[in-house]
């Protein structure tokens, strides 16, 4: 059996994001047809990597060697002490030495890396030098805007593409993000690949799909989920809900936490409608989705690909979302069900579009968004992964 060791930023039950959930899923899938191993950073600022199993799989936690954690979500850190986190992670030696002792000792088959703040472009060069092939998946755009100072950014890519030379295979999560970093220079020896992220199958969602009830001719129950930050456009959002009849727009629920909860709650002023729910555990988000009559993602940047879309397909509950990224490659039909981003009225327009659709019309939109979440599965992923692995392992052999 080969032995495939993924490597992240970060793990369960340390998770931000979507890219901790999405490379939890792939290392469970790929686990029963390979001997995988997960490396990532825990809590630990110095000392020894730390072993423990999640799930079956054995995962590595290398300390730190940082200013701070990034899987401390709640600490507050000032801009220079980011820049000089950066700076320090460019070429993390502790992590170097770590990384190289492991990789010498275990030879894995293949290294899957997904994103490497925290590990460092180290884990790259110390695969390279023993001759051990890389994967690379691009979940964010950490290898080309690091941090939103230009100067900085422009130098890091310079750095970050020449060590993607040493990349054998890399998976865009989108057609967009692939593209963006290949039109940069970056992976110019590497084998180009789309794998769409997945969502698990689970009969407990099946059951949420199979009990949705679709409402018709009542004020809209209206979700958001995730963080509360400038760029995922929640304001937007919040100013169309305020800006529309109530028989129409009846409330709006907040599920998610971040720096402009203080701001948000200002907007909305005395609205009772706008309703702050904070973040929502895991294993309640395919609830709360299904409660929805429709889901809303109003980002404003580009999204490398919008995990929170196919949970709600699964659900059966509808999503409307910005045209942004590569959140169009995963729509149901992105000319009908998305938006141009930074628009009030263009949200206006997607509410309103959903509300004066006949009773039938959404009952059918209910069916076809179960539907399309269906191709998002394990096999798929397996498949194609298997598909790039094999061909890595059968050249090296």
């Amino acid at each position: 059996m080969h032995k495939i060791l993924i490597a992240h930023s970060l793990y369960p039950p340390h998770v931000i994001g979507g890219a901790e959930i999405s490379t939890q899923i792939l290392a469970q899938t790929l686990n029963p047809s390979y001997d995988v191993k997960v490396m990532t950073v825990g809590g630990h600022k110095e000392g020894e990597v730390l072993t423990d199993t999640v799930n079956g799989i054995e995962i590595l936690r290398l300390p730190f060697h940082n200013r701070y954690w990034i899987g401390d979500s709640a600490q507050q850190v000032s801009t220079p002490d980011k820049v000089l986190w950066r700076v320090q992670d460019i070429f993390n030696f502790r992590q170097y030495r770590h990384i190289k002792r492991y990789l010498s000792e275990t030879m894995p088959s293949v290294i899957h890396t997904q994103n490497i703040p925290g590990l460092s472009l180290a884990i790259w060069k110390a695969a390279y030098e023993l001759d051990i092939p890389v994967v690379h998946t691009l979940r964010d755009f950490s290898l080309i805007e690091p941090i939103k100072i230009s100067a900085y950014s422009r130098m890091y890519r310079k750095i970050s593409r020449r060590y993607s030379r040493m990349i054998s295979a890399v998976i865009g999560i989108s057609g967009h993000i692939l593209i963006t970093h290949t039109n940069m220079g970056l992976f110019e020896n590497s084998s180009k690949h789309v794998i769409h992220n997945i969502v698990e199958k689970n009969a407990a969602v099946q059951d949420l799909y199979a009990s949705k009830e679709v409402h018709h001719n009542k004020p809209l129950d209206i979700g958001y989920f995730g963080q509360l930050t400038e760029v995922k456009g929640v304001q937007y959002l919040i100013d169309a809900v305020i800006r529309m009849d109530e028989k129409i727009a009846g409330r709006l629920f907040i599920f998610g936490d971040g720096p402009m909860l203080d701001q948000l709650k200002r907007m909305t002023g005395s609205d009772p409608r706008i309703i702050f729910r904070g973040k929502v555990e895991k294993s309640q988000v395919a609830q709360k989705m299904k409660d929805m009559d429709l889901n809303i993602v109003p980002s404003t940047w580009d999204e490398p690909f919008g995990r929170v879309v196919i949970e709600s397909y699964q659900v059966g509950t509808p999503i409307y979302a910005s045209r942004v990224g590569g959140m169009p490659e995963i729509l149901l039909d992105a000319r009908q069900f998305s938006f141009a981003p930074h628009s009030v009225d263009e949200i206006v327009k997607a509410i309103l579009h959903y509300y004066n659709l006949s009773e039938q019309d959404k009952r059918h939109l209910k069916h076809q968004c179960f539907t399309h979440c269906q191709s998002f599965n394990e096999d798929y992923l397996l498949k194609e992964h298997s598909d790039i692995y094999e061909k890595i392992i059968t050249r090296r052999g």
